[in-house]
Formats: structure tokens, sequence, C-alpha cells
């Protein structure tokens, strides 16, 4: 068992946050991941190899080793407050609050965390990351160990990776996405720029590129071959659904009123300006029996027009709440309980929340862009048109007047085969399977079942 290092700088940054987003799942799934795999090497392997890091965090000018006591404290706490398939009793009250608020026996007001989040904290972050990455030494990455880095974090830090060295390739980097070179519009100004240098990063150092879906793995090439870059083998290898949507909890009551749920970072990207603009036409038209709007997610960038008709639109109140982030157990009770999802966004890299439903056997109206009718795998759900309104409110109809039959959950998978996977991939030789990769994606398909390479 060839020693791995991973990196886990997200989570280092992130480990303030109460309730996780989806790249930081991602990252904490993986450390837990190398955390076990770390047990069972055999004592006298782990003897030889014990010098050597197992976690490191990316500072300005090279890499930090991280002390496994560090990261097993670290991935434990996260584990507890995050991976958690238990409601908890605040979220418990938090849930009975939401559907009180439903039902119209409360008035909802989103918390002053959407509002105002946690600035004070964040600032004292990243001035003790400063202050740590100024006493930043380089390391050199063990003879046969892999690095592992699973999220988009500090890769645009180009000549931090240098440690890595020139040659002998030996990266395993997960591309969730290309979404702000694809789609400049939807991000910061400054981000298709910063994205580009993490891209340059993956394509210098990875042996293995990871992609959640085929549409970032086609991104993914197009990038290299634009910018004349050597591409490294690309496996497509979706995250594994969370516990909690394979198992829901069901004690928590339902409202009786039907309600809809939204979820995603509130921003444009995320096209929540349809949805508001639909849900005024349906206080207009219904007053107080339209159905609910149930929109999971914190506040973003670039939003404030979003952010002016959820605080100023007179007809929004009461039907149109704002949660600012769930626990799994109770984002999952809370999916399992309304009539479908909506995710009317323009762009993905891949489509969570869509799997995550369908695995509820909630039904789904989405975008009918290619990453939700990847997430999708084929199972039932609506797929409309981003921008034809008319369409929505149609299906929005359709469904609060006859609630959709429940589908039959979908035989998705957790993440123990996302893993397993991953064991076969790693174990196979990136460098003498590069040309084949690119040639032959159907046999290797069969030599490697349950992920495509590219």
């Amino acid at each position: 068992m060839n020693p791995i290092v991973m990196d886990i700088s997200r989570l280092m940054e992130r480990a303030h946050c109460p309730t996780p987003t989806g790249i930081d799942r991602y990252e904490l799934h993986y450390a837990h991941w190398l955390n076990e795999r770390r047990k069972r090497v055999p004592s006298k392997r782990a003897s030889e190899i014990s010098h050597s890091p197992w976690f490191v965090e990316t500072g300005h000018y090279g890499a930090i080793s991280v002390a496994s006591e560090r990261a097993d404290r670290l991935v434990s706490t996260l584990n507890n407050r995050w991976a958690t398939t238990e409601i908890s009793a605040p979220q418990a009250a938090l849930l009975e609050r939401i559907f009180a608020a439903i039902d119209g026996k409360i008035r909802w007001q989103a918390s002053a965390e959407a509002k105002t989040g946690e600035v004070h904290s964040q600032r004292l972050r990243k001035i003790a990351h400063v202050v740590a990455n100024h006493f930043t030494h380089g390391l050199t990455l063990p003879r046969n160990a892999s690095f592992v880095h699973v999220s988009h974090s500090r890769l645009e830090r180009t000549s931090a990776f240098s440690w890595l060295g020139e040659t002998g390739r030996n990266g395993v980097f997960y591309v969730h996405d290309l979404i702000p070179l694809s789609h400049p519009e939807f991000v910061r100004p400054e981000e298709p720029e910063r994205h580009r240098r993490r891209m340059e990063t993956v394509l210098k150092h990875a042996a293995l590129a990871l992609c959640n879906s085929q549409v970032t793995a086609r991104a993914l090439r197009t990038f290299a071959q634009e910018n004349n870059k050597k591409l490294p083998s690309i496996a497509v290898l979706p995250p594994g659904v969370e516990q909690s949507f394979l198992s829901p909890l069901n004690d928590t009551p339902l409202p009786q009123t039907p309600y809809f749920v939204a979820i995603g970072t509130i921003e444009p990207r995320k096209n929540h300006m349809l949805l508001l603009r639909l849900w005024q036409y349906l206080a207009e038209r219904d007053g107080p029996k339209a159905p609910r709007l149930v929109i999971v997610g914190k506040r973003g960038w670039e939003n404030s027009h979003i952010l002016a008709m959820l605080e100023r639109c007179p007809a929004l109140p009461g039907l149109v709440i704002e949660v600012p982030g769930l626990e799994d157990a109770a984002l999952a009770r809370l999916v399992a309980g309304s009539v479908a999802l909506l995710s009317p966004s323009f762009a993905e890299g891949y489509g969570m929340p869509i799997t995550e439903a369908l695995a509820l056997g909630t039904p789904v109206v989405a975008s009918n862009i290619n990453a939700h009718r990847e997430a999708a795998r084929g199972h039932d759900a609506i797929f409309l048109d981003p921008l034809d309104g008319l369409s929505w409110k149609a299906a929005v109809d359709m469904i609060a007047a006859s609630p959709l039959r429940r589908a039959r959950r979908n035989l998705a998978s957790g993440w123990d085969t996302h893993f397993d996977d991953l064991e076969t991939l790693i174990g196979t030789d990136f460098s003498a399977q590069h040309y084949a990769a690119q040639r032959a994606p159907q046999r290797l398909q069969r030599l490697l079942p349950g992920a495509t390479l590219q």
C-alpha cells in the first residue's frame, strides 16, 4: 500500500463553519478515508514511513506538514458536526420553526447569519493563516507516494506546489467544475484568472484528474487543448450520496401546506430570480393559498438584486422562506417532505441536490443542462429551459395541484462505492495507461468498473 499525502487546506480554513458546502463534504470524506487507510498500514511498513506527513496544508510558499494527531481531531470534530445522521436538538427545533412558518403559524425571518455572516471569525482565521504561511518551509514528497488534492482551495498559488517536483507526476486532483472559465459572467471579476491558475496547477502536477461528471471532464480536456497543456489521465468518479439521504429520519411531523425546496448558494448562476418572480406571480394570483418555497443556502456574491427581492418584495413574506444552512439529516428530512426539488441553475459541474432528492424519491424539476441530466442518472425528472418561466409555472402548478406519485428510491451509491473505485484507480500505473486512457475509454471502463477513464 503506497503512502498518500493529502492536502486539507480547505478543512483547516472551514473548520469554524456550522454546515458544509458540497466541496467541504468531499474533502472531509477523503480525509476520513485516508485516516482509515493509514490505520490499515502494517505496523512494520508504518514505522518505515512514520517520518513522512500524511496531511499537509498549502501556504503561500509551499506545504506545511499537519501532525496526524491534529488531523485526527479535525476530521473527528467535523464528522461529528457535518456528517451526523441524526437530527440534533437545535436542528430539530429549526425544522419545527420552518414547518410552522410553512403552515403560516409563525412569521419567518432569516437569521442574522444569512445577512451578516461570520465576518469576525473569518477575519481571525485569515490573520492566523498569514502568520502560519510566513514561516512555511517546503516538503519533499515521500518516495512512491501520491499527492491527493480534492478541492480547488489554494490551487491558484502555482509556485506553492513546486515542492511536488517537475518530474514523475504523482498528483491526484479532483476537479469539480470549470465554470469560472466557461461562464465568467456568473462569478466575481477576478475569479476566471484565479481558476485558470488552478487548472494549470492541476495539469502540471496531475497523473490523474478525477472529475465529478462527463461535463467537467470535457471542460478540462477543452481547457488543456486550448492552452496546449499536456492532459493527464481523467476518470469520471461521481460523489457518493450522504447516508442521511439514503436512510432519512421520518419522525418529524410535516406541515400540511405543500412546499417546494431549492438548494444552493444564493448567487446569479443558481437562477433564484426565476423562482422569486414565479412566487411573486403566485402570491398575486393565489394569495396565502399559494404553495411555499424554501430556499436553503448561504448568501453568496453578485446577488444584490436577488436579496432585494427576498428582503423588500411585499408579496413574498410568508410564502418564501430563506434558510442559511441545514445539517445533512435535517436537510434530508426537509427534502423528503417537499412536493418537489426545484433546480433552475444556468450552469453546474454536477447536480448533487438532484441525486440526493431522487435517492429520497422526491420529484425533481431542473434546468435542462447536461450536468443535471447526468446527475439524474437516467431517472425520471422534469427538465426545463432555465429561461422559460411559463414552463416552470406550469410545472409548479401541476405538482402543487396534484403532487407527483413518489418514485421508488433509486439505487444511489454511497461514499463506500466511491472509495472502492478510487482504490482501483490509484492502484493503476497512470503513466503507462495515459495513451490508452485517451484512446480506448470503453476498454478501460470494463477494466475499472464504476469509473470511466477518458
